[in-house]
Parts: C-alpha cells; sequence; structure tokens
C-alpha cells in the first residue's frame, strides 16, 4: 500500500530527528522518489498536508489525529 504524503513527512522527520522545513522534506522525498507528485506545485501539496496535520493549526479541514507541531520559523516536527 502506497503512502501518503503525511506519512512520508513524518517517516523523514521520525528519521532525521529535527525540525524540518517543507522544502528540505521535499527535497527528500524527491531525491528518493517516495512519493509521485501528480499536482503542478508540490511544495504547496506537502505544506498544506503538513499544516492540516498540525497540532497548533486551526483549519475547517483539520485531521483529526495531528502528527505535527509547526514553528514560528516555518519549521515542523513530529509531536513527541
Amino acid at each position: 500500500m502506497r503512502k501518503a504524503i503525511h506519512q512520508i513527512a513524518a517517516d523523514i522527520l521520525a528519521e532525521h530527528q529535527r525540525p524540518m522545513t517543507a522544502d528540505e522534506i521535499l527535497d527528500i522525498t524527491i531525491t528518493r522518489r517516495l512519493y509521485e507528485f501528480k499536482a503542478k506545485s508540490p511544495k504547496s501539496v506537502l505544506r498544506s498536508q503538513l499544516r492540516r496535520h498540525c497540532s497548533n493549526i486551526s483549519g475547517p479541514n483539520q485531521a483529526s489525529s495531528p502528527l505535527f507541531h509547526a514553528h514560528e520559523d516555518g519549521r515542523f516536527s513530529l509531536i513527541s
């Protein structure tokens, strides 16, 4: 079964054990060919999914089980 992009981002953050920007996560995802983006803007897709799964960001489509924490400097980390 293919993983969703937010699951891949969680794996990358767990592996690196530090907060990372969406650009860093995207670079690793593309370099390792972990996900096939069908959108014209992969970064927008990744950022929206990261934000959707954040504990400290609210919105109409927030996930019921957050995985990430958004930092003020634009980085994301796993919720421990």
